[in-house]
């Protein structure tokens, strides 16, 4: 039997095909890390902890590392997805004819072969997922530093309402000294003593309530620094004295092109986009080469007549599908209805991004004025007309009922600048976290 060429045809079609698959690797080492994790020892809490540690202490929170180990795997995926995925299959028959002595036997070698550029296309996929992956790790931390800045300076103004009940219950413990010697010299009534004690158990009431509101506000922080934190730790910082009039315009620019959740949903739209393009590929005819060979030994007898017959042969054989049923419709119509969803959120977080800084900025502004004036104006006339009246009062001049009113004088203008502190750092921290920069980055 003769023997069909096309042996080194077929050869060479298959080391096409495996070509097509590279070789697995340690995923791109050129992607940089979304998160470029700075190497520190820890918080130095000999000098008190600053804002500044509390944001770079979040770096290392395990929501950050989990967010990272995510990414990781995205890049796990895009090995994966470089990799051809069929293999050569090999298939093996035989058989033995025990009338007239028939012996056959085969072997041959099938590989499918992608059409369309699919491998590049599944890559495309898991690069948009490494991408959106990474902005998700990004978005994780900048929440972590948004909640950093909100606990800090919770922190910072239950230290401040702490300072002030406890500066409020020493007036009213020295007022009270006033009254019960006024009373045992029979210069005020039993009325006027009780008043004062009322007024002092009350302020070392709210002395109590603000050293609770301390302890909460100090154990949120120490839950973000993540790590023990010693016992009787202090802040460094305080309220802000220097306070920097932001650019708005500025803050909206920053915020659109640096806001890692806007850039998670970008990913997310090229990520479905590349679904859809992979998909459309898949809908593709499938080729498929093959090569084989046969062996077969014949013996015929009888009547005097015994022929014994060998043949060997090779084959090359061609195999294409054909998409009669639509494949893959659905997934295409899947991913471009999921790519417009991704379109329209993002859309609409840009809007609430815009008014996020908006709403900030308009806080912030009003806050730096309400702050200002009462240290430039409530306060020195509040503490004034409360040294005033105490004077006043130990001449009996006046009577405790106009001490006392003295007295929730300075105590609102201390409690209200305090809520203005409070108000201002809000604002700050709201503003610094909708654009994820300090304020002194935004200053005009």
């Amino acid at each position: 039997m003769s023997r069909p060429r096309g042996l080194s045809l077929a050869a060479a079609l298959l080391a096409g095909c495996a070509s097509q698959a590279p070789a697995p690797g340690p995923g791109h080492p050129a992607d940089p890390d979304p998160i470029p994790l700075r190497e520190t020892a820890g918080v130095d809490w000999s000098d008190g902890l600053s804002l500044e540690e509390l944001l770079a202490a979040v770096e290392r929170h395990g929501r950050v590392i989990a967010a990272l180990e995510d990414w990781e795997a995205a890049r796990a995926r895009r090995v994966e997805a470089g990799i051809y995925p069929h293999y050569p299959e090999l298939s093996a028959r035989g058989s033995q004819a025990f009338v007239g002595h028939r012996t056959m036997a085969g072997l041959s070698l099938h590989q499918r072969i992608e059409l369309g550029g699919r491998v590049s296309k599944r890559e495309a996929v898991a690069d948009a997922g490494i991408a959106r992956s990474g902005a998700e790790a990004r978005d994780t931390l900048r929440l972590l530093r948004a909640r950093g800045r909100h606990a800090y300076w919770a922190s910072v103004i239950a230290s401040r309402r702490l300072e002030v009940a406890r500066r409020v219950a020493a007036v009213t413990a020295k007022d009270l000294e006033a009254a019960l010697a006024r009373y045992e010299a029979r210069l005020a009534s039993a009325i006027d003593m009780n008043l004062a004690r009322v007024a002092a158990a009350r302020a070392q009431a709210a002395v109590r309530t603000a050293e609770g509101s301390v302890a909460a506000a100090r154990a949120e922080v120490e839950a973000l620094v993540w790590e023990p934190a010693p016992a009787g730790w202090i802040l460094a910082d305080g309220v802000p004295a220097h306070r920097p009039e932001p650019d708005f315009a500025r803050a909206i620019e920053l915020a659109r092109a640096a806001r890692p959740d806007l850039a998670v949903l970008s990913a997310a739209e090229a990520e479905q986009d590349a679904r859809a393009v992979l998909a459309r590929a898949e809908a593709a005819p499938d080729l498929g080469v093959g090569i084989g060979y046969e062996f077969g030994r014949d013996r015929i007898m009888g009547d005097g007549v015994d022929i014994r017959m060998k043949g060997h042969s090779a084959m090359v054989g061609l195999s294409l599908s054909l998409p009669l049923w639509n494949r893959k419709r659905g997934d295409i119509l899947e991913a471009e209805a999921r790519r417009r969803h991704f379109a329209a959120l993002r859309s609409a977080l840009a809007t609430e991004v815009d008014r996020e800084v908006a709403t900030a900025d308009a806080r912030l502004r009003s806050s730096t004025a309400a702050l200002e004036l009462f240290e430039k104006e409530i306060l020195p006339a509040a503490a004034k007309n409360l040294d005033d009246t105490r004077a006043a009062y130990a001449s009996g001049e006046v009577g405790i009922a106009e001490l006392l009113r003295a007295q929730q004088d300075f105590l609102d203008a201390q409690g209200g600048w305090v809520d203005a502190e409070a108000a201002y750092t809000e604002a700050r921290a709201d503003l610094e976290s909708a654009v994820d920069r300090p304020l002194g980055e935004l200053a005009r």
